[in-house]
Order: structure tokens, then C-alpha cells, then sequence
């Protein structure tokens, strides 16, 4: 009899164990995907700061002050863009403004 409640107090305890043991994994599998989500919206927002940032540095606007004041020296290409067609003179011209320099 004794034998009998030895064996399943320890098969309670077996149990009760391995639920511990596989909750503890899933809080630490949830753990990792919080942190994982917390970095992909990190990584998304620095995305979006930096899409903001290329798009007002590359607006036609800052291109064109320098531009106007003849910071920019216009050259025709060597060869034209457009090869078959009618072609107007003045597609065919190009700023050497590249990287905010000229070349």
C-alpha cells in the first residue's frame, strides 16, 4: 500500500515537473518572439526615417537652387540617351552633379 502511494505522489510530482518545465520554455519562446517584434519595429521605423530622409535630400527643388545659380555646369552627354526616335536637343543634356559635387 505504501508502495502504491509512493508511486503516484512521485508520478504527481513527475508531471507537475514537467509542466513547469514546458511552461517555463514557452514564456522563454515568447520572450524571444516579444523581442523579435520589438526589433522589427525598430527596424521599420529607422526604414521609414531613412526612405524620408533620401526622398527630401533627393527632391528636384535642392537640385535646382544650384542649378539656377550656375553651381552646376550643364554638359551634353557623349552619347545620346534616346538613339531611335525624334530627338530634341534638350533631353539631351545632363548636370555632372553627383554626391553634392561636381565632377
Amino acid at each position: 500500500m505504501f508502495f502504491r502511494f509512493g508511486a503516484a505522489l512521485s508520478l504527481v510530482v513527475l508531471v507537475a515537473l514537467a509542466g513547469t518545465g514546458l511552461e517555463k520554455q514557452n514564456l522563454q519562446l515568447k520572450r524571444a518572439l516579444t523581442h523579435q517584434q520589438y526589433r522589427l519595429d525598430e527596424l521599420r521605423d529607422s526604414h521609414v526615417r531613412l526612405r524620408l530622409e533620401a526622398q527630401r535630400l533627393g527632391t528636384p527643388a535642392k537640385l535646382l537652387g544650384p542649378l539656377e545659380r550656375g553651381e552646376l555646369p550643364l554638359r551634353r552627354p557623349d552619347q545620346a540617351k534616346r538613339s531611335t526616335g525624334p530627338r530634341t536637343p534638350l533631353l539631351n543634356w545632363s548636370s555632372r552633379f553627383v554626391n553634392g559635387e561636381t565632377n
